[in-house]
């Protein structure tokens, strides 16, 4: 604990010196692309990801085996980001909806600082800093993540922010998110507020994350003519692995 103790207070002398800068940073996953540009007060986190799925159909009444050998599994991306402005206290999200619906939402809402419980005698190197772990549980998942006092700010990739360093690293406990830094570096560009013509609320985005839900299924209803009305209808749409898992809940 007094090894933690020192690490953070010899790092928060950082805190005005970093405050003039700003910083890049390059994650990678499985399905993501992205990049960090951070300072101490703002931040914006820009992603491509990408969406595979693919659709079951399933009958007590009819064979449905050859409909099922001709679904082909399809690959979408999205390019979507995430702000945050500490000192106006509000971020914007950028939510692109999965599968066949490829319109995007921006969510503007005011910063909730997640919570995080800090495992004080984990310490490793990560890219050549010195880093800490911590557990939290964010968008609905529970996360470990290794953050690096190194880099006094409370940025980090995606929606996962709030701690005293850099997150460079972070993964869900489903292994649904797997984000790692790949490089950082400093930067002239500076971490611009996107420019929004309309935003929406969380609450309003549930419901058209749902809806669209809705009518994903009528798509597959409408492709399946030959099946009688009793017949289930399953669609693997990555929902219960959307990113955000507190829109489905």
């Amino acid at each position: 604990m007094k090894q933690l103790i020192i690490i953070l207070l010899s790092c928060y002398c950082l805190v005005f010196s970093l405050s003039a800068q700003n910083y890049i940073a390059e994650y990678e996953s499985e399905n993501i692309k992205s990049c960090l540009i951070f300072n101490t007060d703002t931040w914006r986190y820009d992603a491509t990801e990408f969406w595979s799925t693919e659709i079951s159909v399933t009958s007590n009444d009819v064979d449905v085996d050859e409909l099922n050998r001709s679904t082909e599994k399809t690959v979408k991306s999205f390019s979507t980001f995430n702000f945050r402005s500490l000192d106006k206290n509000y971020y914007l999200d950028e939510e692109a909806l999965p599968v066949f619906l490829s319109d995007k939402y921006v969510i503007k809402g005011e910063l909730v600082k997640p919570e995080w419980s800090i495992v004080s005698d984990s310490i490793k190197m990560i890219e050549n800093y010195t880093c800490l772990m911590a557990n939290g549980f964010v968008c609905g998942r529970n996360y470990t993540v290794w953050f690096t006092p190194d880099i006094s700010v409370s940025a980090g990739p995606w929606k996962l922010w709030g701690l005293p360093g850099l997150i460079v690293s972070a993964h869900s406990d489903d292994n649904v998110v797997k984000i790692t830094m790949t490089s950082l570096k400093q930067t002239d560009i500076l971490p611009k507020e996107p420019e929004i013509i309309q935003t929406i609320t969380p609450e309003e985005f549930k419901i058209v994350l749902r809806e669209g839900a809705k009518k994903i299924s009528r798509k597959i209803r409408a492709l399946v003519s030959g099946i009688s009305d009793s017949a289930e209808v399953t669609t693997f749409v990555l929902l219960d692995k959307y990113p955000d898992k507190s829109f489905i809940e």
